[in-house]
C-alpha cells in the first residue's frame, strides 16, 4: 500500500470512527450527504464497529474537534486539493466548509486563491448542525481523494 493509500484509509477509518460516535440521526443524514461511494466505503467499517461492540464513545469526537484544533504546519498540497474543491462550489458553502478549519489551514486555503478572484469569507456553520456533525463534514471533506477534490 502507497502513502497515499494508507492515509487515505486511515482517514476513513478515523471518519468511521467519528460517525459511529454521533447519534444514530446525525450519522444516517452525514452519509446521505456524502458522495455514493464515500457511504459505500464507510458503511463496512461501521457495520464492524458495531458487529465488534465497539462503543459509540463521544470523547473520540472530542479527540477529533482537538485534533483539528492543533494540527502543526498546514500541509501545503492538502491546502490546494482543498482549494480546489471549493472554488467549484457556492460562495456560501465555501465560508461554511472554511470555518470549519484550523485558522492556519484556512488561511493556506485561502492563499492558494488568485489574486483576481473575490475570496469568499468564512461563515458559521448552520445552528442546527451539531458540533460532531461539523466535525464529522470537515474530517469527510479534508480525507477526500486528492484525485476526487480536482474533479
Amino acid at each position: 500500500m502507497n502513502g497515499a493509500d494508507q492515509q487515505f484509509t486511515e482517514g476513513l477509518r478515523r471518519a468511521a470512527l467519528t460517525l459511529h460516535a454521533l447519534a444514530a440521526e446525525d450519522r444516517d443524514w452525514l452519509l446521505r450527504q456524502l458522495p455514493p461511494a464515500h457511504g459505500q466505503a464507510l458503511e463496512p467499517l461501521l457495520e464492524e464497529l458495531k458487529v465488534l461492540g465497539i462503543p459509540q464513545d463521544q470523547s473520540l469526537v472530542q479527540a477529533a474537534l482537538r485534533s483539528r484544533r492543533t494540527m502543526a504546519e498546514p500541509d501545503l498540497a492538502q491546502a490546494q486539493a482543498l482549494y480546489q474543491a471549493l472554488s467549484h462550489e457556492d460562495p456560501v458553502l465555501q465560508g461554511q466548509l472554511l470555518s470549519l478549519l484550523a485558522a492556519e489551514q484556512r488561511s493556506a486555503v485561502l492563499a492558494c486563491w488568485p489574486a483576481e478572484v473575490l475570496r469568499p469569507t468564512p461563515l458559521a456553520m448552520p445552528s442546527s448542525w451539531s458540533p460532531a456533525l461539523q466535525e464529522a463534514l470537515l474530517q469527510a471533506w479534508i480525507h477526500t481523494p486528492e484525485q476526487e477534490l480536482g474533479a
